[in-house]
């Protein structure tokens, strides 16, 4: 199956389904591979009906699409995965909470995806090689910063371009797997207080 960027959601129902918080955890598990019922089950510790119910949900508004089934001793197995690897409430969605409820779930669960990926990444992935920050190979900071709209906006498009040149063609023969994961949004206040 060749999942899209982006599905923008046209429909009211598709974002109630969506603003689900067990949905957008599942939802994670389904953008990153096929699932069937049994393995999320088992991933968020649910019962399978209970998982199933939701799956069914998600494929009635097409969030989400069986793409293969396999027998297994005598049982058929049905994998699910997410049509796209993100989803947007179209403009016309927009004023509903529903929609700003699904994205800030979507963020809480990026986050705690990120979490698990920390935990369960090699132990090589932390050793450190030198003091200077910059010849590491990750990444770890929080930061915050006052700019106007227009300014950030026009840096979260430089980012996502930035981000794009990891995915050329690179001819080293010496690659690794990386995972990044980034949030930015808006805040009241500015917790990182500088020293005047």
């Amino acid at each position: 199956m060749n999942q899209q960027s982006i599905f923008i959601l046209e429909t009211y129902e598709q974002l109630k389904v969506i603003s689900d918080p067990l949905r957008t955890k599942m939802l994670i598990y389904l953008v990153e591979q096929p699932h069937t019922g049994q393995m999320l089950a088992q991933e968020l510790n649910l019962s399978r009906a209970k998982v199933l119910y939701h799956l069914r949900e998600l494929e009635k508004y097409g969030i989400i699409q069986l793409v293969r089934k396999e027998e297994r001793g005598g049982n058929i197995l049905k994998f699910y995965q997410a049509v796209a690897r993100g989803f947007i409430p179209a403009d016309h969605l927009l004023t509903y909470v529903e929609s700003q409820e699904a994205t800030r779930q979507s963020y809480l669960e990026v986050i705690d995806r990120a979490k698990t990926r920390v935990l369960t990444a090699p132990e090589e992935s932390f050793e450190l090689h030198s003091s200077n920050v910059d010849e590491w190979n990750n990444l770890s900071l929080q930061t915050e910063f006052t700019v106007s709209e227009k300014k950030f906006v026009e840096f979260t498009r430089k980012y996502r371009e930035l981000l794009s040149t990891l995915n050329e063609e690179d001819e080293e023969a010496d690659k690794q797997h990386y995972y990044l994961m980034t949030t930015a949004f808006q805040i009241d206040e500015l917790l990182f207080k500088k020293e005047n």
